[in-house]
């Protein structure tokens, strides 16, 4: 074989390659499962069994999720990223009943849906509120990131850690997968060069990683509910119905606790 020949070959098989892994490494829409898991029993020893100030019917309620509800609740929950936008939400699924017990715990609501324009730098979230819903519209929060020498597969994509402050105190660990473009990740987590596989939130007791990667071409709409008298709120107004009505009853330092896990 020339040496012409043999370099047309290989310009050729290099071509092939090239296009190949710009397919399989670089897309730009798909859908990602994660598997939440919320320790529930650590939260409840930190936030609650430790206070010496417990009131009695504080302490019935956590010693019965103590002593009936599961060591962790697990949940799954999808993120579809399309281009500049993503949405992430929860899958429906028929829990076991010692759930219950503990679903006033939850450090994250589970129910939530979060959609994301990063083009427009904002989002829409959709929350519970007793047999309603609010939907909260705000600019995206600021993360402060720091980068480390730390490498994890998930879901088959080597994942860079990194570890961030959300909302001025809510300490983050995230992998991030440079291999898929995306700046975004589960809830509000944003900001990285590369989609967020896992996060780990110590304080509030929640891990949350990847465990399926499909690759699609599929657009999504960003209308979060089909009830029609919900429209899209401020932070300031959706803050003060919180304080008004469902969370009237915490103090000014619980509260902004919770707060922060609400619109995480």
């Amino acid at each position: 074989m020339s040496k012409y020949i043999k370099l047309m070959v290989w310009v050729l098989l290099l071509s092939i390659s090239t296009a190949q892994a710009q397919h399989a490494y670089f897309p730009s829409s798909g859908t990602v499962t994660y598997e939440r898991k919320f320790h529930v029993q650590n939260f409840l020893k930190r936030n609650y069994l430790s206070k010496p100030d417990l009131d009695t019917w504080d302490k019935l309620m956590v010693d019965n999720a103590v002593k009936n509800g599961p060591a962790e609740v697990v949940t799954h929950h999808i993120l579809k990223f399309y281009d500049n936008e993503t949405l992430f939400e929860t899958v429906q699924e028929d829990y076991p009943a010692n759930y219950r017990n503990v679903t006033h715990y939850n450090s994250i609501l589970p129910d939530s849906k979060t959609y994301i324009n990063f083009q427009n730098q904002e989002f829409l979230k959709l929350l519970p509120f007793g047999d309603d819903q609010l939907l909260l519209k705000d600019s995206l929060p600021t993360v402060k990131w720091k980068y480390t020498d730390e490498y994890r597969n998930i879901a088959g994509y080597d994942c860079r850690r990194a570890n961030g402050i959300i909302q001025d105190s809510v300490y983050v660990v995230a992998f991030f997968a440079g291999q898929i473009p995306i700046s975004g990740g589960p809830e509000l987590i944003h900001g990285l060069p590369g989609l967020v596989m896992g996060i780990s939130i110590p304080s509030m007791n929640v891990n949350m990683f990847a465990t399926k990667v499909e690759i699609t071409n599929t657009a999504f709409s960003n209308v979060l509910t089909k009830k029609k008298k919900v429209v899209a709120e401020s932070r300031a107004e959706i803050i003060k119905k919180l304080k008004d009505t469902v969370y009237d009853y915490l103090d000014e330092k619980a509260f902004k606790k919770r707060l922060q896990s609400i619109l995480f």
